[in-house]
This record gives C-alpha cells, structure tokens and sequence, in this order.
C-alpha cells in the first residue's frame, strides 16, 4: 500500500503536499489547484479550490494502481467534511479511531474529527473512485452566517457549533437526486475562468444547501422519502439520460419506468423529488426548452422543430409553449431576431 501523508492547510496546500508525495506535477489556475496524477501510479486528477467563507471543494477523479492511504495530519481543526461516493468506493478513518467507515457509490458521509486528530482515506487499486469533498472551516463559516445558524433548527446547529473540534461527528446515507444532479452538472460545465469559478462556488454551496436539507430530514421523526437506495437512485439516473436522448421518439412514462425496473409510484416520486415535477411535466420542460434553443440558434422552421422535441400536434405544441414563454413559437423567434438586430445597429 503506497502511504501518503499530508500535512496542510487550505486545500491549495493539500494539493502542493499530494504532488511532493507523488512526485508529480500541478498547475494553479486563479487558485483552482488542479494535481496530475503520474503514469507510474495511476491515472486522473484531484482538484482543490477554496472559496471566500471557509468553504472548499476537493474533488478526486483517479484510478491508483496499488492500494492508496491519505493521511491528513496537522496540529490544527480539520475541516468538517462532506465526502459524496460518485463512482467506486472509499474508506474513511478517524485518526486514532479502531472504526472504518465504508462509503459506496451514492453515499456520503459527514466528518469532523476530535481534538486536531486527523482524518485517513483509502483507495482501492486499479478502481476508479469519484468523491467530492466539501471542506468547511467551521469558525470563519459561522461568522458568515451567525445570526441565521442561531435561528436553524437544533440539529443544524449541531453539525457547525463545534468551531474549536473538540468532539468527533459521523453521518452517513445515501444522497438524494437533486444532488446527483448537481454533481452531474459540475461535471459537465465546460465554463473557465470568471464564470467557471462563479459556477464551482455556486455548486458548492448548492450541494451544502441540499445536505443540509436532508440531514434535517433525517433528523426528524418522520421517515424520509426523499432518498432512494443505491439501486433505485442509480436507475432514476438512467430514466433521465433515456429521456434526454431520446426526447424525439420517447415512449410512454410507463414503458421508460420499466425499462429502468422502476414500479410507477418510485418513478414518479423520483421526479417530484429531484425536479419538483412529475415525469410528464419534466419531459415537458425538456422539449420547450430545447424548441426555445433551436428557435434561437437555427434555422429550422417550425414544423421540423415541432417534430425534432416530440410534438404532433402544432397547437398543443403552440399551446405549451406561450404557457411558458408569453407568446408563440413564431413571434418567440421574431422577437428575438428584432432585438438581435437592434443591438447589432446600435
């Protein structure tokens, strides 16, 4: 097992300290610390980006080819960690703690560990492992929101009242579907810079919020629906990329629910949850929102746009379609070609 020690603090020195241990080379963009991880050991990357408010993300997409511990020491308060299983599995230990928690593909766990003891993570070999690491500096986060955290609900204010680290804190679940469609999210902006950084931050405290959400939940006396299991969440997953895909030619909400094994009620609830709509208002969105998209960026006229999103009907689809936007596909289009042109001659 290769043993990796670090010994820093924020995470662009987590970052500094993996790649002197690695041998390995990392590169800093406006201070998204972005680590390579070297041919001989494997293959990936891990990133490190800390914001302004004691919030950080950490986020390890790699493949080790031996057994891998990280051990993060210092002789200061470790970061509360939010740590989220998307891909592969991870280990986790408090430092001079007997116990190891196991975290699989979609479950997240929150840590803080006791008196400046450190945290341990394991990595299977020769398995690709994706986890998010959301890191809070408790004392600088509560001076950010000190007057609200005094008003949230005692469950709440027990996961950031210990500033100082003096006592250890575990959680584990499965996480919901409006956080892996997060994540997906993250994983599929393609912005950089300015605007790549505002969506990371903004990503980042979207997954705090729904963490939050349901750690609130769970807390509560009753049974909290807004989680599925591994094999269910796994198959929402699969219903929406179906749907994506396939939004010209779909199939009925029932037979895309049975493709994925999914009974009705499940596949229904699965939407409500993750988009605050049922399967048929989602697909529905879809398909106006990618007529507003062709309507903008081609050329194609209206009956090959009514055909290319999954309408037969011209009216329903016109029908629809000024529910949401205010006026028809037509005049969508013109109006958007007048002030288009308005710019351009100004």
């Amino acid at each position: 097992m290769k043993k990796l020690e670090v010994h820093s603090l924020p995470l662009k020195d987590v970052i500094k300290d993996l790649a002197n241990k690695l041998k390995a080379s990392y590169t800093n963009n406006c201070d998204e610390y972005t680590l390579e991880i070297p041919d001989d050991c494997g293959r990936g990357k891990i990133v490190g980006i800390n914001f302004d408010g004691g919030i950080g993300l950490l986020i390890y997409d790699c493949e080790f080819y031996e057994d891998v511990e990280i051990r993060f020491t210092i002789d200061k308060v470790h970061p509360l960690k939010f740590l989220y299983c998307l891909e592969g599995s991870l280990r986790h230990q408090f430092e001079k703690q007997p116990e190891v928690h196991e975290l699989e593909q979609f479950q997240n766990i929150i840590v803080a560990s006791p008196n400046h003891d450190g945290h341990i993570l394991f990595f299977k070999s020769n398995v690709r492992t994706e986890i998010y690491s959301l890191e809070i500096n408790r004392k600088i986060f509560k001076t950010k929101i000190a007057c609200d955290l005094g008003k949230a609900s005692p469950n709440l204010q027990s996961i950031f009242k210990d500033e100082n680290g003096e006592n250890s804190f575990y959680y584990n679940g499965y996480y919901t579907l409006t956080l892996a469609e997060i994540f997906n999210e993250t994983k599929l902006q393609k912005h950089k810079h300015l605007i790549g950084k505002i969506f990371s931050e903004t990503q980042s405290y979207r997954m705090l919020t729904q963490q939050l959400i349901q750690f609130d939940d769970d807390q509560g006396e009753e049974i909290d629906t807004k989680v599925l299991g591994k094999a269910d969440l796994s198959a929402m997953l699969e219903a929406i990329e179906i749907i994506k895909d396939e939004l010209e030619s779909l199939g009925s909400v029932t037979s895309i629910a049975k493709r994925v094994g999914l009974n009705s009620e499940k596949f229904q609830n699965g939407f409500k949850i993750l988009h605050n709509k049922t399967a048929n208002e989602y697909i529905q969105y879809l398909r106006l929102t990618l007529a507003k998209d062709l309507l903008i960026n081609t050329d194609e006229n209206i009956q090959e746009i009514k055909f290319k999103v999954g309408f037969k009907s011209h009216s329903y689809f016109s029908q629809l379609f000024k529910e949401v936007y205010h006026v028809t596909p037509t005049h969508f289009r013109k109006k958007f070609h007048e002030r288009k042109n308005a710019k351009r001659n100004s």
